[in-house]
């Protein structure tokens, strides 16, 4: 195993978590919903219109738009750049404590399984 700088395991971590925390907010939207998590491509929940690839950049994209949709101005919920961040955090942590190994890959797939499980629950618990 190749030992990389902290410096590049963070940048790593923050990376892959970001894109997981998207993809964890999309999973917790569809699941509970019994939706595909592959077709259609994400839209806003207003006015349906199709995501661009720049309005699906984790983070910047909520906060180049101000937490609004890009199409019609809708608000976007917060949940999805806490998500993301929190997401992005244990992330990080996995890739700082494991590197680039396969104990990252068991916990990077932990980390989005129960934290797309917890959301499912909170939000069950809020209607």
């Amino acid at each position: 195993m190749i030992d990389f700088p902290l410096w590049f395991r963070i940048l790593a971590g923050l990376l892959v978590g970001l894109a997981l925390g998207s993809f964890v907010t999309m999973l917790s939207y569809r699941l509970p919903r019994r939706l595909s998590i592959v077709l259609p491509p994400s839209q806003c929940p207003q006015c349906h219109a199709n995501l661009r690839p720049r309005d699906l950049v984790p983070v910047f994209s909520w906060l180049v738009y101000g937490g609004r949709c890009s199409h019609c101005g809708a608000p976007i919920g917060k949940r999805y750049i806490i998500i993301e961040i929190f997401t992005a955090i244990l992330s990080v942590a996995a890739f700082v404590a494991f590197g680039f190994s396969l104990v990252t890959l068991i916990a990077l797939i932990g980390i989005v399984a129960l934290i797309t499980l917890s959301i499912i629950v909170i939000e069950r618990e809020r209607e």
